[in-house]
């Protein structure tokens, strides 16, 4: 998603001010892994091609030099193999193989080339420290760096030339672990920003088939309660029929705008006005219904979510249930808004016992969210009672694990409990 207030290019704010007042020029491009991939494969190239120069200087020549420029080629592809692929993920196969190749080739020349190979250690240690976990990665790294020591002064250099010839070993192995791993987290990046769009998309459909169950659930069923009404009346009492379709061509319109509030995903709702509704319509179909809402100023999404449980209670009562009445209450306790449904209409378990909706479950997800908590029980005289109790003080960051859930949102004997007093969706 866009938002509204970036700047566009040419407009003042599209460059961006520093802490001096200066503004900056445009963001630089970020590096595409194939660019990243031709970088390492021209770096490791450039060194090859010094070393290869190196040898030309110190008068390698004949057989020699024809066994040099072979194991440097042999090597360079090595090198290339271990740093170009990326290393999420398992390890394939080869790389043992491969690690071992160039470490071999990268020791035994030193028997006939002497101090003309001495540059090659750095692209293993860098390759060890791809490869190998962590420490025995920097353990072996240390230990090819060491070597370089023991193996200039076996040839017959200084101190001087050991120590430079170990900070060489150093600046190459870091260059190539450096751009190699660079260019993974590049290759990472895109894949967890390709990850979090999948998620977010995946988010905002649950969001709309959540919100569209929640929200138009309770207004479908008062339109169909309506109409059979009306259907009933039409010849016995006209006038009142007329009312009935009245109210219905009303509840139609909210539904109307509660599609709208979907997709705008703007859909406060105000729980007194929910709960007066909720009479109407329960009235309208022969249940008697008592209601005491008495919360006081709560904010606006305590008072959306709880407006939303309501009507998911109310519609499961007309759908699944055959009550005669029903009492609505809310009060705030403690810090706490509590929400009561109860209704006395448990009937006998549903044709379909294993068939389970998702109304509860929504409506539990929304309210932990705010902190909150979702709880129903049957009573032995047959009485439903659903309760949904939210902070008044939204937390400011409730924790991860009480957000979010792999399994159900309601624990498993309340859903049977739901499915058995015909209350689940």
């Amino acid at each position: 998603m866009v938002d509204g207030t970036q700047a566009r290019p040419g407009t003042p704010g599209a460059a961006a001010a520093d802490g001096r007042g200066r503004t900056g020029g445009r963001r630089p491009a970020e590096l595409d892994p194939r660019a990243g991939k031709v970088i390492i494969a021209a770096t490791t190239a450039c060194y090859f091609v010094i070393a290869a120069l190196s040898m030309v200087g110190r008068h390698v020549t004949g057989a020699r030099a024809g066994y040099g420029l072979a194991a440097l080629l042999v090597l360079m592809v090595l090198q290339n193999v271990n740093s170009l692929p990326g290393r999420g993920g398992p390890r394939p196969r080869y790389w043992v193989w491969t690690l071992s190749a160039q470490a071999l080739l990268t020791y035994l020349p030193f028997l006939a080339l002497g101090d003309s190979w001495v540059g090659m250690p750095g692209f293993l240690a860098g390759s060890l420290l791809l490869w190998l976990p962590s420490p025995a990665s920097w353990l072996s790294w240390g230990g090819v760096v060491a070597s370089i020591l023991v193996i200039e002064t076996r040839v017959g250099g200084d101190v001087g030339s050991a120590l430079y010839y170990t900070m060489g070993t150093v600046i190459s192995s870091l260059t190539v672990f450096g751009l190699t791993r660079l260019v993974d987290l590049v290759v990472e990046l895109r894949r967890a920003r390709a990850e979090l769009a999948r998620l977010a998309v995946a988010e905002e459909r649950s969001r709309v088939a959540r919100d569209l169950h929640d929200l138009l659930g309770y207004s479908l069923s008062a339109i169909t309660l309506k109409g059979e009404l009306a259907y009933r009346l039409v010849a016995p009492r006209p006038e009142r029929a007329r009312e009935e379709i009245t109210t219905m061509l009303s509840l139609s319109r909210q539904a109307l705008a509660d599609v709208r509030t979907v997709a705008s995903a703007y859909r406060n709702m105000s729980l007194e006005s929910e709960a007066t509704a909720a009479r109407a319509i329960l009235a309208s179909a022969g249940i008697e219904t008592a209601v005491a809402v008495h919360c006081g100023r709560i904010g606006e999404e305590v008072g959306t979510a709880l407006a939303t449980v309501l009507r998911e209670g109310v519609t499961n009562l007309l759908r699944h249930s055959k009550a005669q009445s029903c009492t609505i209450e809310a009060a705030t306790e403690d810090g706490t808004v509590r929400l009561v449904l109860r209704n006395d209409g448990v009937g006998a378990p549903p044709a379909e016992p294993g068939r389970r909706g998702t109304g509860l479950d929504n409506l539990a997800g929304r309210l932990r969210e705010l902190g909150g908590r979702l709880s129903f029980e049957t009573s032995r005289d047959g009485w439903f009672t659903l309760t949904a109790e939210v902070p008044v003080k939204v937390p400011a960051e409730v924790p991860y694990e009480d957000r979010e859930t792999d399994g159900p949102l309601l624990p498993e004997a309340a859903r049977r409990n739901s499915t058995a007093a015909g209350s689940a969706t």
